[in-house]
Parts: C-alpha cells; sequence; structure tokens
C-alpha cells in the first residue's frame, strides 16, 4: 500500500464508524517506517475533546467516506481524547492498543500531513 498515495483520498475524508453517518473528519494520516498507514487521527463532530486516534489497519474507503468497524460510542469513549492534535504518545500507542486489541507498531509512527509525529513518552 502506497501511503502517500492515499493522502489525498483521506486527509480531509469524513469518517464514518461501521458504515453508518459520518461521525468526524480524518485530519491526518500516521504511517510507520515502511509507510503502512497505522494510525487516522480524527476529529469527531460536536465532541468537547474532538481529537482521537483510530486503527488505519482495517479501514476501507467508500465513495463518500473512510469507513472504520468501530461503532461512533468505541470512537468517543476512546481512551486517548485530545483537545488539540498533537504528537502521538507511546503512551497513546499502549493505551489504544488495548482498548481496541491491537499491537502497538514497532516503528514510531509518522503523520503525513503535518510535521512528524514523535512518540516521546507522555
Amino acid at each position: 500500500m502506497d501511503a502517500p498515495g492515499l493522502i489525498p483520498s483521506l486527509i480531509g475524508a469524513p469518517l464514518s464508524p461501521a458504515g453508518g453517518p459520518a461521525a468526524g473528519t480524518v485530519e491526518d494520516l500516521l504511517v510507520d517506517a515502511a509507510s503502512r498507514p497505522v494510525w487516522l487521527l480524527v476529529r469527531l463532530r460536536a465532541a468537547s475533546r474532538p481529537y482521537t486516534f483510530v486503527p488505519a489497519s482495517r479501514m476501507a474507503t467508500r465513495a463518500d467516506a473512510i469507513v472504520v468497524p468501530y461503532d461512533e460510542a468505541a470512537l468517543r469513549e476512546s481512551p486517548v481524547r485530545l483537545d488539540d492534535p498533537g504528537p502521538f504518545r507511546r503512551a497513546y500507542a499502549t493505551l489504544l492498543g488495548r482498548y481496541y486489541g491491537l499491537r502497538a507498531p514497532s516503528s514510531d509512527p509518522r503523520g503525513l500531513r503535518a510535521a512528524p509525529v514523535s512518540r516521546a513518552a507522555a
């Protein structure tokens, strides 16, 4: 999968949880050292702490949205919710991996839209 080729279709796209109506917008795509998508930085609609990270490994594209296999409640109850987009931290990988039942990537993810994303200790 060529991550740089995904940017135009992902960044700014609506995010649809479990195929339902859009719950937010994809703000950035974080990739591993091999440029494989690892996390989506998402801004949830109507949320007091709108930014969260959603696993990119099981995303699918639809003509009108990016679809992830998690329901909206799961996205809103994520253990990592941010007021503003910020660096991806090692602690986030641990919390989110447990929450979504995933193994944390072995390499530091980097954002493709913004400045490089760091996984510094929280």
